[in-house]
């Protein structure tokens, strides 16, 4: 072999690793891609988009019903999207609920649900916790669902804090966002614990 067979061999070779990276680095193929982007890149939310209105109304009906003492309350939850993390046995005194969902354009929101049984009455909590960084939920929707009534505050950078109660004062929410966090809680007085004979 002489030298100028061996030299375009040796120059093949270390051209090869190039070759293999520059083809590695190429554009997977369309299916490969993920869900489709909008015209500045940021990715799509999955799923149907969402109101302000109806994700509030979303959050107070799983919440109520989740909190309610209900023994059904759950298999609703599930029925209706949110998936249910696993949860350890909590004892005879209270339930927990615990899950997330994702909802258009708020993306995942978790859920944390209890029934406290105490010697004669019982509480109901329930928790909803999502980021909103870019301030999408009006906080005033959140007068009128199940005869809400309240109060919200506004500051600056997007901060709220709102509190409200129904008409009976059995449901009581507070909530806030804070630095493009939001959380609501919910306590729902349920009264005297049901005895069986």
């Amino acid at each position: 072999m002489g030298r100028l067979q061996l030299l375009t061999l040796c120059l093949i070779g270390l051209a090869t690793p190039a070759f293999a990276q520059a083809s590695s680095s190429e554009a997977p193929p369309s299916s490969a891609l993920p869900a489709a982007s909008s015209a500045d890149d940021q990715p799509v939310p999955a799923g149907p988009q969402v109101t302000s209105a109806e994700a509030l109304k979303m959050f107070v009906d799983a919440c109520t019903d989740l909190s309610s003492g209900d023994p059904t309350a759950y298999d609703r939850a599930n029925n209706a999207g949110w998936v249910p993390n696993d949860t350890e046995d909590t004892g005879p005194y209270s339930a927990i609920y615990s899950g997330s969902r994702e909802i258009g354009s708020f993306g995942e929101v978790d859920i944390w649900g209890s029934v406290q049984s105490f010697p004669t009455q019982r509480l109901g909590y329930c928790r909803v916790d999502f980021s909103d960084p870019d301030n999408l939920l009006d906080f005033a929707g959140m007068a009128g669902i199940k005869g809400l009534t309240g109060t919200i505050e506004s500051r600056d950078g997007g901060n709220v804090y709102g509190a409200w109660e129904s008409a009976d004062k059995k449901l009581l929410v507070i909530g806030d966002r804070s630095d493009g966090a939001v959380e609501f809680e919910f306590n729902l007085l349920l009264g005297d614990v049901r005895t069986t004979k």
